[in-house]
């Protein structure tokens, strides 16, 4: 064809003018859309804080919560309560996610059976990833409040049918009206009548015999011995002395069940940003490990992890603070805990939480507690920003360093 036949084809003024008008209204739908969220964001934002802010205060951090007194009521007990639940749920959740998303992307099975296999077990790691935290928060219940049934059934004040760490103790009154404990040989028997001198030891140690006398006997004149007898007949009843690694089976609504049941949560997100972050690593700087002679394990340990480090680090602080916010997981495996008014003893311990706290506060026929809530609200979300900033900060250190290897 020569350059004389060829003839740019006309364009009809009418069909230009309509594209371009439909452009331009779907950019402004586009920005009116964009706008509206933000604008809802910063609405909610600022009533949050303008309800809250009066009562932002170091007292409201580090008070506790008090019934029908808002005013006096604080904080301390579910960021501590958080904190804790946060830590069981990072200890539990990243090394399994990080070390599966190695698995998946750097060992992948050559067998096809294995292969499909494999990639049935991504598909439904990226499914998990959408189900709601509250079907989490019912496997948590079933799994490790219950654990199933397995284990007998829990109650208070009762020993467990499994368990690990607990000291129990007998406690009855002296004739000097302290308190001395002794020793449980039969945990089955809730109440013990003494009637005849029992080992027995002081509840800041110190073991001695217990003596006991009849009621209208003489008392001792001694305040020691005073304070080493009973009278015949007395009841003492049994309790349990947890230290911080007291264990057992089932978890009940404890701060390790909750741990583990945001642990699920997380999970797939943790799996799913390394995997995101490891893919990232170019495929040239695997090939130059293998041909300098690494095995598969040297290449992933000495190349791929270090490069992958960064988007590793912030995926798993962004899944730590997705954990620290969510509500609905906890009140399926611990309840409404609100009245706990100090930090859990040990990891069978129930506590408050931020996320528990704000809701029960919300909904409490008190209208003050309704303040304190937004309050709570601000405590939360500077918590949120903080973690979202060492993600940050994070992530630039470690591109800085491996920048400089």
């Amino acid at each position: 064809m020569s350059e004389a036949d060829y003839q740019v084809p006309a364009v009809d003024p009418q069909r230009a003018k309509n594209r371009h008008t439909i452009s331009a209204i779907f950019r402004v739908a586009c920005m009116l859309v964009a706008v509206q969220a933000v604008v809802i964001l910063i609405v909610l934002l600022t009533t949050v804080f303008v309800r809250g802010v009066d009562q932002l205060s170091w007292d409201f951090l580090t008070g506790v919560h008090r019934d029908d007194n808002p005013d006096g009521s604080g904080l301390w007990p579910a960021i501590i309560g958080s904190i804790v639940i946060c830590l069981i749920c990072g200890a539990a959740a990243l090394p399994i996610g990080i070390g599966t998303a190695i698995f998946l992307e750097e060992f992948k099975p050559r067998n096809k059976a294995l292969a499909v296999l494999h990639n049935l077990v991504q598909l439904n790691i990226t499914n998990l990833a959408g189900v709601p935290s509250i079907v989490y928060g019912i496997l948590g219940l079933t799994a490790f409040v219950y654990m199933f049934g397995l284990f007998g059934t829990y109650e208070a004040n009762k020993a467990a049918d499994l368990e690990f760490g607990a000291q129990r103790y007998y406690q009855v009154r002296t004739a000097a009206k302290t308190f001395v404990w002794i020793p449980v040989t039969d945990k089955t028997l809730r109440v013990l009548e003494i009637e005849e001198p029992i080992a027995a030891r002081y509840p800041d140690g110190g073991d001695f015999t217990l003596n006991v006398i009849d009621r209208g006997a003489t008392k001792p004149t001694d305040p020691t011995l005073l304070g080493q007898t009973v009278y015949r007949g007395s009841k003492a009843s049994i309790f349990a002395k947890h230290p911080w690694h007291y264990l057992r089976l089932p978890f009940h609504k404890s701060v390790l069940s909750a741990g583990l049941t945001l642990a699920l949560v997380v999970l797939p997100i943790v799996i799913i940003s390394s995997q995101e972050s490891i893919r990232a690593v170019p495929d040239t700087m695997r090939d130059a490990g293998l041909g300098l002679g690494c095995t598969r394990w040297q290449m992933v340990r000495t190349i791929v992890l270090p490069a992958s480090i960064p988007g590793i680090m912030t995926g798993a602080i962004l899944a730590m603070s997705r954990a620290v916010g969510e509500a609905a997981p906890l009140l399926a495996v611990m309840g409404g805990v609100v009245g706990k008014r100090n930090a859990p003893e040990n990891l069978m311990d129930n506590a408050a939480a931020m996320p528990i706290t704000i809701y029960n506060w919300a909904r409490d026929d008190n209208p003050g507690f309704w303040e304190l809530s937004a309050t709570a609200i601000i405590v939360l979300l500077c918590l949120l920003l903080t973690m979202n900033s060492i993600a940050i900060l994070l992530r630039y250190w470690a591109e800085k360093k491996f920048a400089s290897r």
